[in-house]
């Protein structure tokens, strides 16, 4: 992060409140302090995105950026109060796959209906899942791993980071396509399942790139491919699912930025046009690779269509797979 900028990217506490209640509006949008809310902790995917997208804001408008980390409820605190926010232009929220698609697929009873809720403004990065399994797993395809767990006189197992994930979605797609029958293993965190499945408690895992990759480069795991439909440039000797013979199988996590709903349309405009022009440039290309991500900008009207197509598909799977359950059930 540029020096100047880390001056004015101001993080804050969860109990902060910088809504601009009482600031009078003068002068072209922004005249003041925008604040970004991050639904996660500090460090986060959504975080990152967040503080890059701050970063741009500043650049362009000379504003400062406020970013309010409201971790909480797999992300439903931090939207609430987005969404609660006044939609002005001056409350933002990062959110993705992960946040705003796959809760409401996956959870009844969600004290916010999100779709609806928080508009989409810009889409910003994306990152993909590997599939893995052990070191010493006699698979190196996933055809060979198809074939392997087909001849297993158990029920085989697969892990995750938590019930309505990307890693769970991703795997109980795999089974669908496949007809293959699981048992699934909830795990705490990203971490844990990775190294159940490192020790062989599991047959396989799906999992973001980013926390898989050192285990994958220290030999602990065996990526056998990525669930994007190209090849990931940290990994670039994974092949893809797509051509180990597994048609249309494309999962990403994509991150992007969303407003309260009533946000007025000419601020939303002009906000997907910044960011969209802005991240486009070689330094904050640059910047989103160095992050672990992958570009992959959409502007405001597109990335409505995709998320609306995201949370049909991931619904009709949720259903289909049976995961869907109440929200806040133990």
């Amino acid at each position: 992060m540029k020096r100047r900028s880390a001056l004015k990217l101001i993080g804050t506490a969860a109990g902060l409140s910088l809504t601009g209640r009482g600031w009078a509006q003068s002068g072209p949008y922004p005249s003041r302090v925008i604040r970004i809310i991050v639904s996660s902790t500090p460090g986060s995917a959504t975080d990152l995105a967040g503080r890059l997208v701050g970063d741009l804001l500043y650049a362009k408008y000379g504003q400062s950026v406020v970013i309010e980390n409201r971790a909480g409820a797999g992300g439903v605190i931090g939207m609430q109060a987005a969404a609660a926010a006044k939609p002005d232009g001056y409350t933002l929220t990062t959110g993705g796959l992960g946040h705003n698609v796959l809760p409401p697929a996956t959870l009844r009873g969600l004290p916010i209906d999100i779709p609806t809720a928080l508009l989409p403004i810009a889409q910003v990065a994306e990152f993909v899942n590997a599939l893995v399994v052990r070191a010493d797993h006699p698979a190196n395809t996933v055809s060979e791993l198809i074939e392997h767990l087909r001849a297993s006189k158990r029920k085989p197992l697969y892990g995750s980071n938590g019930v309505g994930s990307s890693s769970q979605m991703t795997a109980e797609l795999f089974a669908m396509r496949t007809g293959l029958k699981f048992d699934h293993v909830p795990y705490k965190g990203a971490a844990d399942a990775l190294v159940g499945t490192a020790n062989g408690d599991l047959d396989l895992c799906f999992m973001n790139l980013p926390p898989t990759l050192p285990m994958v480069e220290g030999k602990r795991l065996k990526a056998l491919a990525v669930t994007s439909a190209y090849r990931a440039r940290q990994l670039p000797k994974a092949p893809t699912m797509q051509e180990q013979g597994m048609a249309d199988f494309d999962v990403t996590s994509w991150l992007g930025m969303y407003a309260p709903s009533q946000i007025d349309r000419a601020i939303v405009a002009q906000l997907s046009d910044t960011i969209v022009t802005g991240l486009a440039t070689p330094e904050f290309q640059a910047r989103i690779i160095n992050a672990g991500f992958e570009p992959k900008l959409r502007n405001s009207a597109e990335f409505q269509a995709f998320s609306a197509a995201e949370f049909k598909r991931w619904s009709e799977v949720a259903k289909q797979a049976g995961v869907v359950v109440d929200y806040g059930a133990k």
